[in-house]
């Protein structure tokens, strides 16, 4: 990142971390991000053993990647939100670094992480460069990234980011196909792009902006409604382009 770019993150997510712990202490809010972890999950390869989570926060995602996967890595710039991730996987391997910068050996990992981490930088193919090269040969890279293919949610999210003080104005979104573009810029082979999350995101991903649904009986079992009628809206070509996110699975180029 930049000096004044890392900087204002690193400021933004000290005041963010206490809302991040509020947001998963709710039942039907952690519903939603368990799957959405799932999902990203489900994209490990057999054998794989060192895992990083690049942009871990406060390490809600790191703790389900560390039950399947002991070891897992967590690195963040804000060690604000670290102190938060301590207190949920004590003794977890925490790193506060840039991830522009990354204190690793080639080769290290894996399988890279990256939960809505793209976005807060500036530079994304160096981001994605460095998350290659973090990688060994047969290395995997999944991210999940806001997506602005519907043009309704690019200004949806363009007013948020500039009016909200939760979010830098700086961070945008990516289409599925500029997203595809900066992976392979950076050497990445895409092999798997699909949505994630409509109504499910909406209502229960975020309770501490949109908190409708913690004021109405049966939330969870309504949550759970909400992510199976997403599944069935992200399948599908046409109404996918609903979707909040994108999920990306790639390689490095000439792997396999």
């Amino acid at each position: 990142m930049s000096v004044s770019n890392a900087q204002s993150q690193i400021d933004l997510h000290r005041e963010l971390a206490p809302r991040y712990a509020y947001r998963y202490g709710l039942e039907f809010s952690r519903l939603f991000q368990q799957d959405w972890h799932a999902e990203m999950i489900s994209h490990v390869p057999s054998g794989a053993r060192r895992v990083l989570d690049l942009g871990c926060g406060t390490g809600f995602f790191l703790a389900e990647l560390d039950q399947k996967h002991p070891g897992a890595v967590g690195l963040d710039i804000s060690f604000e939100m670290l102190k938060v991730s301590e207190k949920y996987i004590p003794g977890a391997r925490l790193v506060t670094a840039d991830a522009e910068r990354l204190p690793f050996r080639m080769g290290s990992f894996d399988v890279v992480f990256c939960k809505g981490s793209l976005h807060h930088v500036r530079n994304h193919v160096k981001f994605l460069a460095n998350c290659r090269e973090a990688l060994g040969k047969e290395g995997v890279l999944v991210m999940s990234e806001p997506c602005n293919d519907n043009p309704l949610i690019k200004l949806a999210r363009a007013i948020l980011y500039k009016k909200s003080p939760h979010f830098d104005e700086g961070d945008q979104g990516f289409t599925r196909k500029g997203i595809i573009g900066l992976c392979e810029q950076a050497g990445f082979e895409v092999v798997k792009a699909r949505k994630y999350g409509v109504l499910a995101y909406v209502f229960a991903g975020f309770p501490d902006h949109l908190g409708v649904l913690k004021y109405i009986p049966g939330n969870a079992w309504i949550t759970r409604a909400f992510i199976r009628i997403d599944r069935l809206i992200c399948a599908l070509p046409l109404v996918s382009l609903l979707g909040f996110h994108i999920v990306i699975v790639a390689r490095p180029r000439g792997a396999g």
